[in-house]
């Protein structure tokens, strides 16, 4: 049987909710039947011979459209000589429409556009300006025709990228499922993972995972976190990720005097393992495009504490509070629950949700062999 090629675009090296997504998937699949390469920006990838042992190829571009489109161009073209039924292009925000002209030049069979935020995410507030205007303006160029397929991750991001310009029957909302039994609660995984970060057992910890970025609004928590439990070594906040304003956040804890009580791990890749020391989840996040990391985090059995303004779809149980966007609301919210409770496994509640990758990822093979 011939296989199905697809191209996965674009994965990056900081290995954020799009390249989660993008590979969660691919190791999941079917190999006899699928076959899936990757694009990237990135001139490197750490995590390269972790895809490639799996039979994926890995192509390097050497620049943005925006940089040198004829290069783009020769470069993309090049790749998609490798012949492939399905182009996956995943996407946060409309900077030009030139990979789908391309695709559609090239006569690829199925194109998926895949929304994967609801705003724009540079830590300029100029910056964000300028590319909201931009991404406004291709947003009301775009056309149906440039693609086949419409995908996002929630309502709030369908609505964001593809807006009134592409008919609500044409689009459809993805659940970006986990491998549920990674995250499901283990006692013994937590003692191990809480000797090995040095983190006592009578500790409460608070957790967060995202990149260090102005979407993520760490900040936000961090000072929560010294109005609630400044000087109480009891309370303890592990930060996740790795990011540009990494800086910035260190000289935010050294000013509010708790860098005792707040740690930051950087990036890893036993994401699964921390919730397990986790006592309490916390997204701070001025926007998600679904907010993946709360949806793990229930799965672990945790509580999950959300900004008002992400998306509902990340609200799969009875274990999610919503707060306001302000430091005094946070910081009442932490108090409020920052105590012990019994964690639940919590996996037939993610099945029933449909975020359980073992299930999903049978409706994702049949939307790619739809072609």
């Amino acid at each position: 049987m011939k296989k199905i090629k697809i191209l996965q675009f674009p994965i990056a090296n900081s290995y954020g909710g799009i390249t989660h997504y993008a590979l969660d998937n691919w190791y999941m699949m079917d190999k006899s039947r699928f076959q899936c390469d990757f694009a990237t920006m990135s001139p490197k990838l750490d995590f390269a011979d972790e895809i490639e042992k799996t039979g994926a190829k890995i192509f390097y571009l050497s620049c943005y459209p925006t940089q040198d489109g004829a290069k783009f161009r020769e470069e993309f073209n090049k790749i998609l000589d490798n012949g492939y039924d399905v182009v996956h292009l995943h996407t946060k925000q409309w900077k030009n429409v030139i990979v789908e002209e391309i695709c559609k030049e090239r006569g690829i069979k199925k194109v998926i556009v895949h929304s994967h935020s609801t705003r724009c995410d540079n830590n300029d507030e100029e910056i964000r300006k300028k590319e909201t205007e931009i991404h406004n303006k291709v947003k009301q160029e775009f056309t149906e025709d440039l693609a086949t397929d419409y995908w996002a991750c929630s309502q709030m991001a369908a609505d964001w990228l593809f807006g009134p310009q592409i008919s609500r029957e044409r689009i459809r909302i993805m659940h970006n499922a986990i491998d549920v039994d990674k995250f499901l609660y283990n006692e013994k995984i937590r003692r191990a993972k809480r000797e090995e970060l040095g983190v006592d057992d009578e500790a409460f910890v608070i957790g967060n995972i995202g990149r260090l970025c102005y979407p993520k609004n760490q900040q936000l928590l961090i000072r929560a976190f010294a109005d609630a439990f400044k000087g109480d070594e009891k309370y303890k906040l592990l930060i996740v990720g790795e990011g540009e304003l990494r800086d910035e956040i260190e000289f935010l804890i050294k000013e509010l005097e708790i860098e005792d009580q707040v740690r930051l791990l950087g990036l890893r890749y036993d994401v699964n393992e921390l919730y397990q020391v986790f006592d309490l989840f916390a997204l701070s996040s001025r926007f998600e495009g679904l907010g993946l990391v709360a949806i793990e985090a229930q799965a672990a059995g945790l509580k999950v504490l959300l900004n008002e303004n992400l998306p509902k779809e990340v609200e799969i149980s009875e274990n999610c509070f919503r707060i306001e966007e302000d430091q005094d609301s946070w910081s009442s919210v932490l108090k409020r629950y920052s105590k012990p409770y019994v964690r639940k496994n919590m996996k037939k509640t993610i099945i029933d949700a449909r975020y359980d990758l073992k299930n999903e990822i049978v409706f994702i093979e049949n939307e790619y062999k739809n072609i």
